[in-house]
């Protein structure tokens, strides 16, 4: 039934972000405490009626006028509003992962008490948007297995003013979430590098003095010994080495470990322990291989490597 009316709710309209929510993607009905009130008046009516009493029924006809006018206020509070992006950051599995939605009003005028959830999930915290303002609603999704796992459609809803109807519209993100393995804890001894791995290649001031050579057309000119220049009636360029790192490739049929989700964990506790300590370390997973580096990006490019292990 609701991919039914996911199709039926797609041609409509855009249903993906950016996305500014108009007539066509808003729908209003009651809410339970809209459904009570409305029985109440119901009640009154008729009580008026029988006793033709006219304060009775001016009441209700005041109290009715009211409800109808809360209903176009709550449309008026949700439509215009501008669902701009959604986002989320990788997690490792069990954690909690906080998806971020991206707010902007367009049609200058404020709104209050707008409402992100994934249903089923219980609603969280409003937020209001100032007149052509930008705001943030948050979302946490708990997590429990590595892989990407697609968020599903997001309710943006209001009950503003009176909480007699809500207004809402349903908006399907292309965010997925990411989520790398948990770090295995105790992990097998990580693979160490050896000499043979170590070598000295050229590096920059920043690194140790290697000597003199004769200076070259697109050195830069701080490089220059000048006073060695002129001991030698030449231009002489200072060089410096490095002493590279080991280089570690991490493969996965050699963990030590038969379950195959187990042998992630330990790359994973692998990978963030080289990050720590300084080393150069890549992948082989079979399917792809990451070569040896080191950094925040390369570390994250394993570990997205690891939860889109088949």
């Amino acid at each position: 039934m609701a991919r039914v009316f996911d199709g039926w709710l797609s041609r409509r309209g855009p249903t993906r972000p950016p996305l500014t929510l108009h007539y066509r993607q808003v729908f209003i009905l009651p809410t339970a405490f809209g459904w009570m009130i409305a029985l109440l008046l119901h009640g009154m009516l008729l009580g008026s009626l029988n006793f033709n009493n006219s304060m009775g029924l001016l009441t209700t006809f005041l109290l009715t006028c009211m409800g109808l006018l809360s209903l176009h206020l709550a449309y008026r509070n949700l439509e215009g509003v501008r669902v701009e992006a959604i986002h989320s950051e990788p997690v490792f599995a069990g954690q909690s992962a906080e998806v971020r939605i991206e707010l902007r009003e367009t049609s200058g005028r404020g709104r209050a008490g707008i409402v992100c959830l994934l249903p089923p999930d219980p609603p969280v915290e409003g937020v209001d948007l100032s007149a052509s303002g930008t705001a943030l609603a948050h979302l946490v999704v708990p997590t429990e297995r590595r892989g990407l796992y697609p968020l599903g459609r997001i309710r943006v809803r209001t009950r503003q003013p009176l909480g007699l109807f809500e207004a809402w519209s349903w908006v399907h993100p292309r965010t997925s979430i990411r989520v790398w393995p948990r770090p295995a804890e105790p992990a097998p001894p990580r693979p160490e590098a050896s000499s043979a791995d170590r070598s000295n290649r050229p590096g920059d001031e920043s690194d140790e003095f290697h000597g003199l050579r004769g200076w070259r057309e697109g050195d830069s000119l701080h490089r220059i010994a000048w006073k060695a220049s002129q001991r030698h009636d030449q231009l002489l360029a200072r060089q410096f080495s490095r002493t590279e790192r080991g280089r570690l490739v991490f493969r996965l049929d050699t963990v030590p470990v038969a379950d195959v989700e187990r042998r992630l964990s330990v790359l994973c506790r692998w990978v963030l322990d080289a990050e720590r300590d300084g080393v150069d370390y890549g992948l082989d997973l079979g399917w792809t291989r990451l070569e040896p580096d080191h950094g925040p990006v390369h570390r994250n490019r394993c570990l997205d490597a690891l939860a889109e292990h088949p």
